[in-house]
């Protein structure tokens, strides 16, 4: 097993995983009260994708690197830098070897990538060994917080597909969690090689709109990447389970609804 490489959701990223108009500078915002980076900072985004989070540092003139495994992402982001002053891109896996020096970057932060990763643990100790001493690693991952209310869209829909799947006799959670290390065995591992670490609620926003009938298009177009290893007889016959539902059963099916989601970091400190 290797690394998830997005190629395939290049065409349909920035639609599916992209945020309001001013998330992203407010997370830089808060980026820049937590961990006192200024525009002498020089950052390191892991994974950097079609750069949803680091345009806005870009644009504000930090001294911004980026690096994903994906060639399609890079072919994706390098229209939106035109004209910036010198950012650097770099093809690689995250989990092998950085191509960097040691003690490079002050700040190295991965914004919704651990749950990708399949030795994290080597992601770390990369991400630790670019690092300058006293520099900052930032893991962010996005969650639903807990009074949400009536299920939106996105959940609604999520836990159908799951107990479609388990009606088929797969293990849905397993698709999508196989990779994923929870917060506390992050802790954990940071702990033992000597990062001073806190977890933090970083931002909480709310995402676009979205209908229960979207979001079952998009399964039907295998978007999301716990799909991806699905065999297809069974991802036509669940696809075709979904759709009754939704004509069937969904409330407001066609009723665009937001969600309101979470950044949650944790911060290390070596």
């Amino acid at each position: 097993m290797t690394t998830v490489n997005y190629d395939r959701a290049v065409s349909y990223y920035d639609d599916t995983r992209g945020f309001r108009p001013g998330v992203s500078e407010r997370y830089r915002e808060a980026v820049l009260k937590l961990t006192g980076a200024d525009a002498g900072t020089r950052i390191l985004e892991l994974a950097i994708g079609t750069g949803v989070i680091g345009l806005p540092f870009i644009a504000a003139g930090h001294s911004y690197v980026g690096v994903d495994i994906s060639r399609g992402m890079m072919r994706q982001i390098a229209p939106k830098l035109a004209g910036r002053a010198d950012p650097r891109l770099a093809q690689a896996d995250i989990t092998v070897a950085l191509p960097f020096a040691t003690v490079s970057f002050d700040l190295v932060q991965a914004i919704r990538v651990f749950h990708m990763l399949v030795d994290w643990r080597a992601c770390i100790d990369e991400a630790r060994r670019v690092l300058k001493p006293g520099g900052h690693l930032l893991i962010v991952e996005h969650q639903a917080p807990a009074d949400q209310g009536d299920p939106p869209p996105w959940a609604l829909v999520q836990g159908k597909w799951d107990a479609i799947l388990k009606e088929l006799g797969v293990d849905s959670g397993g698709l999508r969690n196989d990779l994923y290390p929870t917060e506390a065995i992050l802790l954990r591992y940071l702990r033992s090689i000597s990062a001073d670490t806190r977890a933090i609620d970083l931002l909480i926003y709310r995402e676009l709109p979205v209908s229960c009938r979207t979001m079952v298009e998009r399964r039907a177009q295998r978007m999301f990447r716990s799909d991806w290893a699905l065999p297809e007889p069974i991802y036509r016959l669940a696809t075709r389970m979904l759709y009754e539902w939704l004509e069937r059963d969904c409330p407001n099916a066609d009723a665009p609804a937001e969600r309101r989601m979470l950044f949650r970091a944790i911060i290390a400190r070596f």
